[in-house]
């Protein structure tokens, strides 16, 4: 896969500046390998074989090729599709192009150097570039944030069994992606001590200056003139001789020292910000807050209409008509006699019905999510009684300190409502239903909206 093609996915295409400087680093690390072979213990593939009790006859020669990708999972090249957190995979290095010696890493290569770029990373996290597969690496070969954040990073390493590499994305979500991208720029070979393989020949010298023309021989003596003969007829044209064989070609010479680092070239402008990107989808929600402060009480709710008035009681029996006086002589009309005692008091008539509530009533209590089972993440409340009508919003919050692990990204909704009680469901950041660990309680409280 060419640059062109990282261009088009909006990737950092190689920089002449960037070529050279890993070319200067792999001349660097190629010459420490070869002083300090002997006191390698880890070398790959291998190489601690080697017996530390003499001088070696053997060191690393490195060989650039021209930069070319062997890895990109967003067009399918070297992995198919996508790395996810924490499954490592592998890709085959060596004898990827084996037509073409300028690119092509040979099975006999023990170590490469590229440069490794992340790409559609869906969270922050890092890549590990190890010699076999691990899903958790103790080293990291390139951090990068959160975002569609493309960076790279300079790779020197060795290879594993049969010239592969394996790669793994970390991060604390399983479900996080990421696309990496692996560009090799040269390779590592062992090579014995003073010889290395030849190079291609390199073009033709200009040729020299003609040398100074000769002294002119001395002029011999004129010898007798002969008869002038007939002319012959002309004669064919005599074959080309056969080109002589090419002489053999010389040794190399030996290896130069490496040259001295150069100075690191100034800083680049930097570049304009790129455009903003589109705005990300709202996130899950979060797990309830803690419970505020009990907020000031409200004013009291209008006071209910009075209930209708119970019926009447039956009245009770009459009392005893007391004695008629004697009848006094008509005159002045004497004074009223005293009144009677009066008569029990009849029965109380039943309750009328109760009035309207004034105040709005509500419903609250504790439950323990399920566990385990199915309806899978799903918990039903039941009402001590029933409420008027089922305008009501339910709040709750997490009351046990039980450890959800790797689902703290999930909440609750309630799915129904009735106005004897609700069901509600228990669900992960991707909508997936899911049961709590076992032991975990809420507090609720059903409060009705009119």
């Amino acid at each position: 896969m060419s640059d062109t093609h990282a261009l088009e996915h909006g990737q950092r295409g190689y920089s002449l500046r960037r070529a050279m400087l890993t070319v200067a680093v792999a001349i660097g690390m190629s010459a420490a390998m070869v002083a300090g072979a002997d006191a390698r213990t880890n070398n790959p593939r291998g190489l601690d074989a080697r017996s530390t009790a003499a001088p070696s006859t053997t060191g690393y020669m490195y060989v650039p090729v021209t930069p070319n990708r062997i890895l990109d999972t967003r067009v399918n090249v070297g992995l198919t599709g996508p790395l996810h957190s924490r499954v490592a995979r592998t890709f085959s290095v060596t004898d990827r192009v084996p037509g073409d010696a300028t690119k092509n890493i040979p099975t006999a290569a023990i170590g490469v150097t590229g440069d490794l770029t992340v790409d559609n990373q869906t969270t922050y996290g890092f890549f590990a570039v190890t010699l076999a597969p691990t899903n958790n690496p103790t080293t990291s070969t390139l951090n990068f944030p959160a975002g569609n954040d493309d960076r790279g990073n300079a790779v020197t390493t060795g290879l594993g069994a049969g010239g592969h590499l394996s790669i793994v994305y970390v991060n604390r979500f399983s479900s996080s992606t990421a696309d990496a991208i692996f560009d090799v720029t040269g390779y590592f070979v062992l090579a014995t001590a003073g010889t290395g393989p030849a190079g291609p020949m390199g073009p033709v010298g200009p040729a020299g200056p003609a040398g100074p023309k000769g002294d002119t021989g001395a002029t011999g003596a004129a010898g007798a003139k002969g008869d002038t003969g007939a002319t012959g007829a002309a004669g064919a044209a005599g074959a080309k001789g056969d080109t002589g064989a090419t002489g053999p070609q010389g040794s190399p010479g030996p290896q130069g020292d490496p040259g001295a680092k150069g100075d690191t070239g100034a800083a680049g402008p930097q570049g304009d910000p790129g455009p903003k990107g589109d705005t990300g989808d709202i996130g899950p929600m979060g797990p309830a807050g803690a419970q505020g402060d009990a907020g000031a009480q409200g004013d009291p709710g209008a006071k209910g209409d009075t209930g209708a008035a119970g019926p009447q009681g039956d009245p009770g029996p009459k009392g005893d008509t007391g004695d008629i006086g004697p009848m006094g002589p008509a005159g002045a009309q004497g004074d009223p006699g005293p009144q009677g005692d009066p008569g029990p008091k009849g029965d109380t008539g039943s309750t009328g019905p109760s009035g309207a509530d004034g105040l709005m009533t509500y419903r609250s209590g504790s439950a323990t999510l399920r566990s385990t089972g199915t309806p899978t993440g799903q918990t039903t409340i039941t009402f001590s009684s029933a409420l008027a009508n089922t305008n009501y919003n339910v709040s709750y919050v997490f009351s046990s300190s039980v450890n959800f692990g790797p689902h703290m990204d999930a909440y609750l909704y309630v799915t129904s409502k009735t106005v004897n009680g609700f069901t509600f469901v228990l669900n992960s950041s991707a909508g997936v239903a899911q049961n709590a660990p076992a032991g975990t309680t809420i507090d609720w409280v059903a409060l009705p909206t009119n």
